[in-house]
C-alpha cells in the first residue's frame, strides 16, 4: 500500500510542477523562466526557506533569480526536489546540480552528485573532478581522484594537462597532491 501511495504522491507532485498547479514562485534562470512552489523549495533547502521566511526581496516579489544555471539544469533541480528526476537527467546535469546543491545547502543532492561523480572518473575528467572536489569540499571525490591519479598511476595519462592544472590550482590543493605523491611513492 505504501508503494502505491508514494507513486501517487510523486505523480501529483510531478503534475504540480509540470502544469504549475497553484505555483506561487517564479524562477528566472539564465535562459528562461519556471514556476514552482515555495513550500517544496523551503522544505528542501534552508536557503530557500530563509528567502521566504525573512523579509527578503524573494519573499516580497515571489521571484528568485538564478542566473548561474540554465533553464534545463534548473528544471532538473526542481524535478529532484519534487522527487521525480529521471536518472538520465540527473547524470546530464549533475555538475550544475552540484553547484546548486552547494549554493542552496541541499545536502542529500550534494551527496548524490558526489557519489555519481565518483562512479566514472577517467583520464579525460579526473582533473576537472579534482577541481570540483576541491571547490565544493567533497572529500570522498577528492580521495577518489587522488587514488586514481597516484595509486593507479594514471598521473602519466594526464601529463599534458597537469601543467595547466598546477598553474591554476589552489596552492593548498597542490600541496595535498604533493603529500599524496610522497605517501604513495615512498621508498620501501
Amino acid at each position: 500500500m505504501q508503494s502505491v501511495s508514494t507513486q501517487n504522491t510523486l505523480r501529483c507532485l510531478s503534475r504540480m510542477l509540470d502544469e504549475a498547479i497553484h505555483a506561487d514562485v517564479t524562477i528566472n534562470t539564465a535562459d528562461g523562466t519556471l514556476r514552482a512552489h515555495k513550500a517544496i523549495l523551503s522544505a528542501s533547502s534552508p536557503v530557500f526557506q530563509s528567502m521566504f521566511h525573512h523579509n527578503l526581496k524573494e519573499k516580497e516579489s515571489s521571484t528568485i533569480h538564478i542566473q548561474d544555471i540554465s533553464l534545463e539544469s534548473c528544471r532538473a533541480l526542481l524535478t529532484y526536489l519534487y522527487g521525480t528526476i529521471k536518472q538520465e537527467d540527473f547524470w546530464k546535469h549533475r555538475l550544475a546540480l552540484l553547484g546548486a546543491a552547494n549554493k542552496y545547502d541541499i545536502t542529500d543532492l550534494r551527496d548524490a552528485c558526489e557519489e555519481s561523480l565518483l562512479e566514472d572518473i577517467n583520464s579525460m575528467n579526473v582533473l576537472e573532478r579534482l577541481r570540483e572536489a576541491w571547490l565544493y569540499q567533497l572529500n570522498k571525490l577528492k580521495k577518489g581522484c587522488m587514488t586514481y591519479l597516484f595509486d593507479f598511476g594514471k598521473i602519466y595519462d594526464v601529463r599534458e594537462e597537469i601543467n595547466n592544472f598546477f598553474r591554476h590550482a589552489d596552492r593548498e590543493l597542490v600541496l595535498e597532491m604533493f603529500q599524496e605523491v610522497l605517501t604513495v611513492w615512498k621508498p620501501v
